[in-house]
């Protein structure tokens, strides 16, 4: 089954580069939508990465034309996912975040499922998500009991086309009717069919400093000063000097959310074991940016770049 891939993204350096290599060769599509929303806009006061995004993408080498580059005054991230899914020629359909990874060596499986189970429609592969480096994760407790899971519930990303619908992406995530204008819920793959495999997503959304601050003014100006005006400079960026003790102490590392949508605490751990193979070259890109910026900023010890011997 043929995958077209959706990718939303402003200022998406360096993970897009690593991003559209990985992807490339199984792609039957690859639709970008490049731009801030009307939220970004308020916050940042611009529309477009200022990061060189755009110039990869249009200098990134495409000889089976699969690349679309979609640019407007996005109004939020569902005029996004709406515009590219109008686009979809695939039988599948893979909303895909730039600093998200799966080994494309699992894509055969995933795609076989598919085409083995008819009564399902949408697919959320189980996540680590990683804090500070490349060897740190973070753990959660999702539910009332005790119990603190170092691998995150997945996300709906990966979807069977329906043709006249497109995928919605917040609050609700489902087919979205533009006739109707109404979301119709999916019907989820069992968790099992991908953690027997050892499938999992690689997210490496708290590691580099500037888009982790990018994101904590984002989500502050889109639900209206909900995060702590400190967090970013009183934990996230000290990460280095507190790493060892705040893993020994249990330390609550989640940004305040004052709209306490998201109440539960976060703790870091390490990996304790090796990336996949396919994401070494991001591993040592990863390293180089966290080196750079530790070398510019006042605040050394924050990076620790580069795993563990």
């Amino acid at each position: 089954m043929r995958i077209s891939f959706g990718i939303i993204v402003v200022d998406g350096m360096p993970f897009i580069e690593h991003q559209l290599r990985l992807i490339y060769p199984h792609a039957h599509q690859i639709i970008i939508c490049e731009g801030g929303d009307d939220t970004w806009e308020g916050r940042f006061g611009c529309r477009h990465s200022q990061d060189g995004t755009v110039d990869f993408v249009n200098s990134f080498p495409d000889p089976d034309k699969k690349i679309t580059l979609l640019q407007t005054a996005w109004k939020d991230k569902n005029h996004m996912c709406h515009e590219y899914s109008r686009r979809v020629s695939g039988e599948i359909v893979w909303h895909i975040d730039v600093d998200e990874f799966v080994d494309p060596a699992h894509f055969p499986y995933l795609t076989s499922l598919f085409e083995k189970y008819d009564e399902y429609d949408a697919m959320a592969i189980p996540q680590i998500v990683f804090w500070g480096d490349t060897e740190t994760i973070i753990g959660a407790q999702f539910g009332p009991g005790p119990e603190w899971s170092w691998e995150w519930p997945g996300v709906d990303r990966i979807y069977r086309t329906r043709p006249g619908t497109c995928i919605h992406h917040i609050p609700e995530r489902g087919y979205y009717d533009p006739i109707q204008e109404e979301v119709t819920p999916v019907r989820h793959f069992p968790d099992e069919l991908l953690l027997e495999k050892g499938i999992y997503t690689y997210h490496f959304s708290y590691v580099l400093p500037k888009s982790v601050e990018a994101k904590m003014k984002y989500y502050d100006e889109r639900v209206q000063n909900c995060i702590d005006d400190d967090w970013y400079r009183n934990v996230f960026m000290k990460f280095g000097e507190k790493r060892e003790h705040w893993i020994d102490s249990h330390f609550d590392v989640q940004p305040v959310n004052r709209d306490t949508k998201e109440n539960y605490p976060w703790r870091i751990k390490p990996l304790h074991r090796p990336l996949p193979g396919c994401l070494k070259e991001l591993e040592e890109d990863i390293s180089r940016e966290l080196e750079s910026w530790t070398s510019t900023s006042p605040n050394r010890g924050r990076c620790r770049a580069g795993r563990s011997s």
